[in-house]
């Protein structure tokens, strides 16, 4: 057995200490006159720290809740300094396998993977680009094959993403349209790098799993061709309606799944055989404050099943949160964890 989880960790970046000398000068060659300009640390752990210690303290919480698990996912990540300083400062070096490659988005908010079980391979598609010569990724979908056993002769295949976000800078439909396409286009690259790793009866029997923050629901037309279009299950549905949600819009008190766990035809006919359920993690979701009843504001919540759903399902919005997140209505991140036992 294998526990996954991803995990969207809100900016995890990290606060540097500048210095007038390169890190690492003997010499002192390097020593700076202007005052407007510094060095950054490179690998010294005394020199950085995370931007928002008590945020990234609460998504530690957030993950350790049921236990660490095997493999953890995470996105908005900011460098693999910031990774690893995240495993050994809040997650008690836990992990010893440590992968994120730097991507091109312009806020670096990367995706990556803690892993117990050893890295077998990494590719990543940073550098992918469409018929027109564009980038197909502002992040990265990363592949990485982890050991399912101590020989390696099991693997699991990971495809880890971060899509386009469905909001702009402005209320333009033009943008938002442009927006919505570049989404359409890694959600259809996505399906072709699958086809292109696994040939059709491959793809029938590996044990593989798309997952990440794909910034859409699971009904919209510009996921289709992963979602509904790839023969892969979607996790959350083995759970009730309401609770099929892993991401709260404060501005608008919208609740939807945008987190997924896209499990290969294999693996999900074995977890649906064995009865197990993927589990979503909420206590670390902020709220609008208190009403002067004492409860908290909102009360509840809808689930968007798409952006122009016409009848959204009303849920409860009265769950327990981390003590924190109940004294000042932060959050650990605005998703939730996911995490599922795998039989690999």
């Amino acid at each position: 057995m294998t526990s996954l989880a991803f995990f969207n960790v809100n900016n995890l970046f990290l606060r540097y200490r500048f210095g007038r000398r390169y890190p690492g000068d003997m010499f002192g060659s390097s020593l700076l006159t202007d005052p407007e300009w510094g060095f950054l640390p490179v690998n010294n752990t005394g020199l950085f720290q995370p931007f928002n210690p008590e945020q990234t303290s609460l998504a530690a919480g957030v993950i350790q809740k049921e236990g660490l698990p095997d493999i953890l996912c995470l996105c908005e990540v900011e460098s693999l300094l910031a990774l690893r300083l995240f495993n050994t400062a809040f997650l008690g070096a836990y992990y010893p396998y440590t992968i994120l490659i730097d991507s091109y988005d312009f806020r670096q908010i990367d995706v990556g993977i803690l892993s117990t079980r050893e890295i077998l391979s990494v590719r990543s598609h940073i550098d992918d680009v469409d018929e027109n010569g564009r980038r197909v990724f502002s992040r990265d979908c990363l592949e990485v094959t982890v050991a399912a056993n101590s020989s390696g002769t099991r693997k699991l295949h990971l495809f880890i993403n971060h899509f386009k976000s469905k909001f702009t800078k402005s209320d333009n439909p033009a943008e938002t349209e442009r927006a919505n396409r570049r989404r359409h286009g890694q959600a259809v690259a996505v399906q072709n790098i699958l086809r292109q790793r696994f040939s059709p009866s491959r793809y029938q029997t590996s044990r593989f799993v798309v997952l990440g923050d794909l910034n859409d629901q699971p009904l919209s037309p510009w996921l289709q061709p992963l979602v509904e279009g790839s023969d892969l299950f979607n996790a959350v549905d083995l759970l009730p309606e309401d609770e099929r949600w892993t991401y709260w819009y404060r501005g608008r008190n919208q609740a939807s799944q945008i987190d997924y766990l896209l499990l290969s035809p294999s693996l999900a006919d074995d977890v649906i055989q064995r009865g197990f359920q993927p589990q979503i993690e909420r206590g670390g979701i902020g709220f609008n404050g208190y009403y002067p009843s004492g409860k908290r504001n909102p009360l509840t919540t809808r689930i968007f099943r798409h952006e122009d759903d016409p009848d959204p399902k009303r849920v409860s919005f009265n769950f327990p949160r981390f003590p924190l997140v109940e004294q000042t209505g932060q959050h650990a991140s605005d998703h939730c964890l996911i995490r599922i036992e795998l039989p690999v």
